[in-house]
């Protein structure tokens, strides 16, 4: 099991039929979360985070996590730090 931590806006929005509803959520930040959550498996680790959500961090919590790589995401501009 693996988790992808990524901080920004997303759409929610119902899709189903009169039966059956499901909550989706659309946005890049989402999608990032999700290449985030796969990643774990490449970087053996449970949790990956974006520098994004590292950022909000206090001092106190960002003194628990080491910054594994920085890599750039197709798609995006500029390149992402990766943190555990």
């Amino acid at each position: 099991m693996g988790f992808g931590l990524h901080v920004g806006w997303a759409i929610e929005g119902a899709i189903g039929s009169d039966f059956k509803i499901d909550v989706s959520y659309l946005s890049p930040n989402v999608k990032l979360s999700d290449e985030l959550e796969a990643s774990t498996k490449l970087f053996g680790t449970p949790l990956l985070m974006s520098g994004y959500v590292y950022d909000l961090m206090t001092d106190e919590t960002k003194a628990k996590c080491r910054q594994v790589d920085k890599v750039k995401i197709p798609g995006s501009s500029g390149k992402f730090r990766l943190f555990t």
